[in-house]
């Protein structure tokens, strides 16, 4: 036999027991859990915006405040609880009361009563919540585009004149004939070296003439010319031909230079002594346009020889130009005759070459030959064609009737353009 060995009864506790225990841990202290707005349900999720307002600042939302969106809501606000209907619907929604007011007593009433009473509270409408076009924003704007006139967009102290576009537009191009323009930077870089000339920082008090240089973007120019004034303009203005040192010229207008070199840190006019400075008109050699003949007796050649000719250009001299021709594929590795030389003045010889060679192009031999060292070349400035037509070309490019000849491909020749008659 056993003997269990007796102990206290324990008391039995029931839940009573418990909740009316000390909660010192706060266990019990559980926050009512909220009634969310379901799925769909636009009118509670906007008035749920105003309750969390609530819920972080401690207070309504102020029709005056400073922000968009506390005004937002608090016109949201006040257009709920001016809605009977709606305070009844979003009622389970509103756990801290937020639409009870005077307008909205009525909400416990008995439907009977709320038909008898007066003419309807009419409901202010929430425009912000009513925005489908630009025309919804401009008429809530809460006065911030009330103004009297658009000043903004009222152009004042502009001559109208101003406001069309230029009959020119100034860009830099190529000096044809910078030759007759360089002697003047040459000039005027040795009076700076030796200190005959300085710089001074543009204004707009030293002005610009004819003859006067200056410094534009780290460019030396120079005025060559000037137009005639331009009336359209209230102070004066004309469009001057300006020459730069970098080689290029261009035609800008007076105020577009004296500006520029006002805003450009670094603009400057130079100021010299003696008199203004004047293109020299003396002819000026710029170059030989030669003629050559092969002495080459490569059998490649044979059925061209009687008229085969190089045009070539060149600013020194042509005994110096032909001295290694035997070992040069520019004069196809064999010894030449100077047929014809033309010096030329106050021209771009090399353009003169290309123009030749241009004109010439249907006659350019075209053939593969092999070197001296066995590779392959192709002759670039070898022409197949009567002497007379190379003369003839030089001629009309020089006087400048060019364009009233064409080649004729078939006998090489240079023939005069039939002219359309007109009538």
């Amino acid at each position: 036999m056993i003997l269990l060995r007796s102990s206290k009864a324990v008391e039995k506790i029931n839940l009573d027991d418990i909740f009316s225990e000390e909660d010192d841990l706060g266990l019990l202290d559980v926050i009512p859990l909220k009634v969310k707005a379901p799925a769909g349900n636009i009118l509670a999720s906007q008035f749920e915006e105003v309750v969390h307002f609530y819920e972080i600042n401690g207070r309504l939302p102020n029709i005056d405040a400073q922000t968009f969106d506390e005004k937002r809501l608090a016109r949201r606000l006040k257009a709920f609880k001016a809605n009977l209907e709606q305070c009844k619907a979003l009622s389970e929604y509103d756990p801290y009361s937020l639409l009870q007011s005077d307008l909205v007593a009525q909400v416990n009433m008995p439907d009977e009563l709320i038909n008898v009473q007066s003419k309807p509270i009419e409901p202010e409408l929430d425009k912000a919540e009513l925005v489908t076009s630009l025309d919804d924003i401009f008429d809530d704007d809460d006065d911030l585009l009330e103004f009297d006139a658009p000043d903004l967009f009222i152009i004042r102290h502009v001559p109208v004149e101003k406001k069309e576009q230029p009959d020119e537009i100034a860009k830099r191009q190529p000096c044809t004939d910078f030759y007759r323009y360089s002697p003047i930077f040459a000039l005027v870089q040795e009076e700076l070296k030796s200190g005959s000339a300085s710089l001074e920082r543009f204004r707009h008090e030293l002005k610009i003439n004819v003859g006067d240089t200056f410094i534009l973007n780290g460019v030396m120019g120079y005025v060559h010319s000037a137009g005639e004034r331009l009336d359209s303009y209230s102070s004066y203005n004309a469009r001057l031909h300006l020459i730069f040192a970098n080689g290029t010229e261009m035609n800008m207008l007076f105020q577009s230079l004296t500006h520029g070199l006002v805003r450009d840190e670094q603009g400057s006019k130079i100021i010299r002594e003696g008199t203004p400075l004047i293109p020299d008109d003396t002819p000026i050699p710029t170059g030989l346009v030669y003629v050559l003949a092969t002495k080459s007796t490569d059998s490649a050649l044979a059925e061209y020889k009687s008229n085969l000719y190089k045009v070539g250009f060149t600013d020194g001299t042509v005994e110096e130009r032909i001295k290694y021709a035997d070992k040069d594929k520019t004069f196809l590795e064999a010894p030449v005759r100077v047929v014809m030389t033309t010096e030329c003045y106050n021209i771009d010889a090399h353009k003169l070459e290309t123009l030749i060679h241009g004109f010439l192009g249907h006659r350019r031999l075209n053939i593969t030959l092999r070197g001296n060292l066995g590779q392959t070349y192709n002759p670039k400035e070898w022409f197949h064609v009567p002497l007379n037509t190379i003369v003839e070309v030089i001629k009309y490019i020089l006087d400048g009737t060019i364009s009233l000849y064409r080649m004729d491909n078939t006998t090489g020749r240079v023939v005069k353009k039939k002219l359309n008659n007109i009538i």
